[in-house]
């Protein structure tokens, strides 16, 4: 099941909240991942991991207007 990036923004916070540092790095990924696709034009309602296996990373997302 996918998640959105408003999921993805929850699931960081979560993790942050952890006490193991494994869960923190988990956390930022998932943060970053969702400021750059928010930067490119998603809503918090798009899908985070249908863009990750079309594109492969975050980074190669094209901006949202550009992929519509």
């Amino acid at each position: 099941m996918a998640v959105t990036i408003l999921e993805a923004l929850q699931n960081a916070e979560f993790n942050f909240k952890s006490n193991n540092s494994f869960s923190r790095a988990v956390g930022m990924e998932q943060l970053n991942n969702a400021i750059m696709l928010l930067d490119k034009g998603y809503s918090i309602h798009d899908e985070v991991e249908p863009l990750l296996e079309k594109y492969g990373d975050v980074e190669n997302v094209s901006n949202k207007e550009e992929s519509s």
